[in-house]
């Protein structure tokens, strides 16, 4: 990929590059749902409550070596095969044999272990560009990687810590519905930021690229029209759950007081799926631009340091809608931020012409 093809037609190629990164995280997203689905409709709300208390510890799973190697469409593959697995497994070990929620963990861990041992039978082919091998310890290398790495580490372990802090806060101040209803609209936030992640992936090279070969311009309209791809898309998601939202919840067996939990949900938290993208794609275009700092700290924003805040702060006056309104808050507030190191970054591309 050179830069006139990447300039000839940017959406065609933003898209090239997102959709196998999208439809492998999209069904990271059915496998979670398959989940919920089958507990609660054989078990109960107490278990799909469970559900949502076990996602942190799989935000501590990264698969990116086979994308970085070229190789996005072995990822995809590998997770149809995850995909299929799990529903069968759920099927088997819930809905046959009624093992109820271990049940679906059992079948969870299984999917991961085998997913995983495909994915790193890769590493061993010979059509691997990246391989296990002995190695030296360059200290402005690691140097580099730590800091430009820094703000998706920081990404993927809020996810975990943020998850953590809801469950705690809506046990306290909601009960064990009060998760499940979380749970269930959870689902469709998470869908909406892998569809997020796997745009921020496709443009990130592209991005790198364009940056190497000092096209700023080309690297900011790729940023320009993903952005614009996905607010169409968040507004499409918006208005669909938030017509739609009660009977979405009613697909996981729950009770009325839960699905109006879920609609009134939807309601407040539309705003969220029209800012995220626009986050989640900036703090992987700073990290394509090898601004690190700019990165980290949209991440660290939305991540941990607002999101945290506003969600021990929020629930406490407001209950179950404090928990609706943390991620709309938090996504409008690192957006301004956001805004604010774009502007700083084109003023200091535009003061390097001058100069």
């Amino acid at each position: 990929m050179n830069i006139s093809q990447i300039k000839e037609n940017k959406c065609k190629t933003i898209l090239q590059f997102s959709i196998p990164s999208i439809i492998a995280m999209l069904l990271q997203t059915i496998i979670t749902i398959t989940d919920g689905y089958f507990t609660g409709n054989y078990v109960g709300e107490s278990a799909l409550a469970a559900i949502n208390l076990g996602l942190p510890i799989l935000y501590f799973y990264l698969g990116m070596f086979i994308r970085v190697d070229g190789k996005p469409q072995i990822c995809m593959m590998v997770s149809i095969a995850g995909c299929i697995l799990n529903a069968v497994f759920d099927y088997i070990l819930v809905a046959v044999m009624g093992l109820g929620v271990g049940g679906s963990a059992i079948g969870s861990l299984m999917v991961q272990m085998i997913t995983v041992m495909i994915s790193l039978s890769y590493f061993f082919s010979r059509s691997a560009g990246i391989k296990f091998c002995r190695f030296l310890m360059d200290k402005m290398v690691n140097r580099e990687i730590i800091l430009n790495g820094s703000s998706e580490f920081i990404g993927e372990m809020a996810s975990a810590i943020s998850m953590f802090t809801f469950n705690y806060v809506l046990m306290k101040y909601v009960g064990a519905e009060g998760v499940a209803a979380f749970t269930i609209l959870g689902f469709v936030v998470y869908g909406y930021s892998m569809i997020c992640i796997g745009f921020g992936q496709g443009i990130t090279p592209l991005a790198s690229i364009c940056w190497g070969a000092k096209e700023t311009e080309t690297a900011f309209d790729l940023r320009k029209i993903t952005n614009r791809i996905l607010f169409i898309i968040g507004i499409l998601v918006a208005v669909v759950f938030f017509i739609t939202g009660r009977t979405y919840a009613g697909m996981f067996g729950c009770t009325s007081q839960v699905a109006d939990m879920v609609a009134s949900g939807f309601r407040l938290y539309a705003v969220t799926f029209l800012v995220m993208g626009y986050d989640i794609i900036n703090s992987m275009y700073f990290t394509s631009c090898g601004d690190a700092k700019s990165s980290a700290l949209i991440s660290a924003l939305r991540g941990i340091v607002l999101l945290l805040a506003f969600t021990l702060i929020l629930p406490a006056f407001l209950g179950m809608n404090g928990v609706w309104l943390t991620a709309p808050c938090t996504e409008v507030m690192t957006a301004i931020v956001s805004v604010m190191l774009i502007r700083k970054q084109k003023s200091i591309i535009k003061n390097r012409g001058v100069q």
